[in-house]
């Protein structure tokens, strides 16, 4: 019996993560400021980029995409252990261990972008102009290639799931399709546009789920 209460527990725990999750990656496109990105162009890249940058917009919201990806990894146990009874469970692992590669493999470029990018906007600013060529080295090379696999292993994991969610009906049909599809299409190179309905749909399929575990977890189910 206190097996179970603490198996239910550590559930609502994760569930709870993937709904705060959920919900700051709908934030995240909403707040965070737009300008036109050519590495291969770094001078102009970066004379259009450097007030953005170093707003407090651009800290915040990629505060908040840090803080959704950690907590991401904690809410999609909750998602496996959902699905991990029955067939779908060899899918629903790998789905849980592509997603939490790719999340790992995503997470260094946005400490580059929170931490380093601003950096260089304010040294920019200040009328150093030999800086800009940092930006071409930093987002042509090996820094880039890691993150384009992270999220192709994220896509992956995530659709994955989607499907696993899908043939099961153990969890809501369309919220694991919001879901696995929002987070298969986090790209950062899409148009604003693109991007904000891309962050609702991870919103509101990722809630979604949440709260159905968690309603799952107070039944005893």
């Amino acid at each position: 019996m206190v097996e179970r209460v603490l198996t239910r527990n550590r559930l609502r725990w994760s569930a709870l993560a993937l709904g705060l999750s959920a919900f700051l990656f709908a934030i995240f496109p909403l707040v965070r400021p737009y300008f036109p990105m050519d590495p291969t162009q770094p001078a102009a890249t970066l004379a259009g980029a450097a007030s953005a940058v170093t707003s407090a917009a651009w800290m915040l919201a990629h505060a908040l995409a840090t803080i959704a990806f950690v907590l991401l990894l904690c809410g999609l146990p909750a998602l496996y252990a959902s699905l991990s009874e029955g067939a779908g469970e060899p899918a629903a692992l790998r789905a849980l261990v592509l997603s939490g590669t790719g999340v790992a493999f995503v997470l260094p470029t946005l400490g580059v972008e929170l931490y380093a990018l601003p950096a260089i906007g304010r040294i920019y600013l200040r009328g150093v102009d030999e800086i800009a060529p940092v930006i071409n080295f930093i987002y042509i090379g090996a820094a880039t290639a890691v993150m384009l696999v992270g999220l192709l292993l994220l896509a992956i994991g995530a659709i994955t799931f989607a499907v696993v969610i899908w043939r099961t009906a153990v969890l809501p049909k369309w919220a694991g399709i919001a879901f696995g599809v929002g987070l298969a299409l986090w790209l950062p190179l899409l148009p604003p546009p693109v991007r904000i309905v891309d962050g609702l749909l991870i919103g509101a399929g990722g809630l979604w789920l949440a709260w159905e575990i968690w309603r799952g977890t107070k039944l005893g189910l």
